[in-house]
């Protein structure tokens, strides 16, 4: 099969989701190594505007099909605001995961629509910084960990002093743990992930009162859930929430039935076998490929209807 099927091929086949959804069909695409970056908000922009969606004639509804591991929050902020701007209504489909920065996208969706074992994950800031050392990365996403840590192990010394009738039953442990930590990572490196943490939360809240929560009578709680629940009581940044434990937080969260989920589960599988081949999303450096963006107007499968791809799509 030539390239030029091959594309055709992605073109029936996410044709076949939007018709089977009766509604337009938005792709982004992230392959591995791939990560959400601010500039992607005017390439997916430009994809929408070609497609003829202004702020003043905006899309009744979309579907954004959205397959990341995440990237930069105010890329993921950028991208969701976007494409609110040029539709009244939006509804996120994952056929698989769409993490960190891209469960963050997902916040500004009516609705979540989850495939088959597919997932969101926390969107506690996971900064990594060159550690000269070990040749690796620090995750700073630790820092909270080590800081309960720390205070854990003040009780239970205090504890035991108290037990053993000690005179002095106090600890300056925690203290000397947390001294020691900012002096191996860098008061400088803590400052940012707590502030990055902060503004994630900020975006969150943006999203969630605008979109998702709009209408809920109980908005201001289940924002409150879902940003706690999200960023700051996760046991893990690489924590897969499944559609259950979304549920559970609160969050508009829909099971696709099985054919929708085999469609869309469909169109990633392409994507990757297209990747792979080297027909789209181009390596650029050896920690990036390029997305691929594209939408797909509804029309008659017939008539096709997908607008000419942006320039990441390639």
């Amino acid at each position: 099969m030539t390239e030029a099927e091959r594309i055709q091929q992605l073109d029936a086949q996410c044709r076949a989701l939007s018709q089977h959804r009766q509604r337009p069909l938005l792709v982004l695409y992230y392959p591995i190594p791939g990560h959400m970056h601010q500039s992607d908000a005017r390439d997916v922009y430009a994809e929408l505007r070609g497609a003829g969606l202004t702020k003043e004639q905006r899309a009744p509804a979309i579907d954004a099909l959205l397959h990341t591991e995440g990237g930069d929050p105010t890329a993921g902020y950028r991208l969701a605001q976007v494409i609110r701007s040029l539709c009244d209504d939006l509804v996120v489909l994952v056929p698989e995961y769409a993490y960190s920065a891209g469960t963050l996208l997902t916040f500004a969706g009516s609705q979540v629509r989850l495939g088959d074992f597919a997932g969101l994950s926390p969107i506690d800031i996971a900064l990594t910084e060159p550690d000269s050392r070990q040749g690796g990365e620090v995750e700073l996403a630790n820092v909270d960990y080590f800081m309960d840590f720390a205070g854990q192990a003040r009780e239970k010394i205090e504890g035991i002093l108290a037990r053993t009738e000690n005179k002095c039953a106090t600890s300056n442990v925690e203290s000397e743990l947390l001294v020691q930590m900012v002096k191996d990572v860098g008061a400088l490196r803590v400052g940012k992930y707590f502030r990055e943490r902060m503004l994630t939360g900020f975006y969150a809240e943006i999203l969630l009162d605008h979109y998702m929560f709009r209408s809920a009578p109980d908005r201001r709680d289940r924002r409150n859930t879902v940003i706690q629940q999200f960023l700051r009581e996760a046991p893990s940044h690489d924590f897969h929430l499944d559609y259950k434990l979304c549920k559970e937080r609160k969050l508009e969260v829909e099971q696709m039935p099985t054919a929708e989920s085999d469609l869309a589960k469909t169109v990633i599988g392409a994507l990757e076998g297209l990747t792979d081949s080297g027909i789209v999303c181009q390596r650029v450096s050896r920690r990036y490929r390029m997305p691929f963006f594209r939408y797909y107007q509804l029309a008659p499968a017939s008539q096709g209807g997908a607008s000419n791809a942006s320039t990441t799509s390639a």
